[in-house]
């Protein structure tokens, strides 16, 4: 696999992440050797065999049973937008949207010292995944958000704020920390309105082109609003070693979301399926070994 920085080839799953099993070793590699199973990043892997740079690997188990439940980098997108949280111990924290990666923050979050997660999506099933993943409450998004804000404020105790910091008409929102998840400007609106004044909004989902927000609800509600993009890590290799050994640990399991799996050959299957109802996130296998983004 690794040849001096470089690599030789290796089994390849991924799109911008990939895994398998490595074939070869460079005289200059040290963390691994011909056997290990691994993660690896980077583009152009979209083949039978890859090379990689030592670096951008990450060491797997020896034994891995459904390579659909190790694809590491999306897992590593979400410890990176928790980590930018800055979670606190007792805090009450909301994902708004539910698609593969709303899941995989609902997963990471699960193992943080949070009080509470609450889920809001339009669609049932994605609710009732959320609660596999780890939330506490699930709750549709598509009605009325004084509606939802009533069914939250039922479940989550608003820890009590100051009077001076409470506006008239701002004071509401339980939560500590919302994940806007879905990349939706509705998203978006709704996370503003359900967290805390002085909380704080994630914009993890990819919010494309111009969007509007209520500046006088931001500010007046002192609302701390974060990117939560991968790009915003420092050192993203640091939080694709950290996703890989929390999986490898089984402290954060990715088993369940992987709806569609076909081998190379009938890929196609796999992309005409996505965006219907029932589909989460699908794979394309490659010879042995199975598991890729499409």
């Amino acid at each position: 696999m690794f040849k001096g920085d470089e690599s030789v080839p290796t089994p390849y799953l991924g799109g911008h992440e990939s895994a398998g099993t490595v074939l070869d070793v460079g005289a200059k590699v040290t963390r691994f050797k011909a056997g290990d199973n691994v993660a690896m990043l980077g583009d152009g892997r979209f083949r039978d065999l890859t090379r990689v740079k030592e670096a951008q690997a990450a060491l797997l188990p020896a034994v891995i049973d459904d390579w659909s439940e190790w694809v590491i980098e999306p897992i590593a997108c979400a410890v990176n937008g928790v980590d930018v949280a800055n979670i606190r111990i007792d805090d009450a924290v909301g994902v708004v949207g539910l698609g593969y990666m709303g899941q995989l923050v609902t997963r990471t979050l699960a193992v943080t010292p949070v009080r509470s997660i609450a889920a809001f999506d339009i669609q049932p099933d994605a609710l009732e995944r959320a609660i596999e993943s780890g939330a506490d409450f699930a709750i549709r998004a598509d009605q009325d958000v004084d509606e939802i804000e009533r069914e939250l404020e039922a479940k989550i105790f608003r820890r009590p704020m100051p009077e001076s910091y409470v506006l008239p008409g701002l004071q509401n929102g339980p939560l500590d920390v919302v994940f806007e998840t879905s990349g939706s400007a509705a998203g978006l609106r709704l996370a503003s309105r359900l967290v805390r004044v002085g909380g704080m909004v994630i914009m993890f989902g990819h919010q494309r082109g111009l969007i509007e927000i209520d500046g006088t609800e931001w500010h007046l509600k002192g609302i701390h609003v974060v990117n939560g993009s991968p790009m915003s890590a420092e050192n993203f290799h640091q939080m694709f070693y950290r996703a890989a050994a929390m999986v490898s640990a089984g402290r954060i399991k990715l088993g369940g979301l992987v709806t569609h799996s076909r081998p190379a050959a009938q890929a196609q299957e796999v992309f005409d399926a996505s965006g219907k109802p029932g589909y989460v996130k699908g794979s394309v296998t490659f010879g042995d070994i199975a598991g890729v983004n499409s």
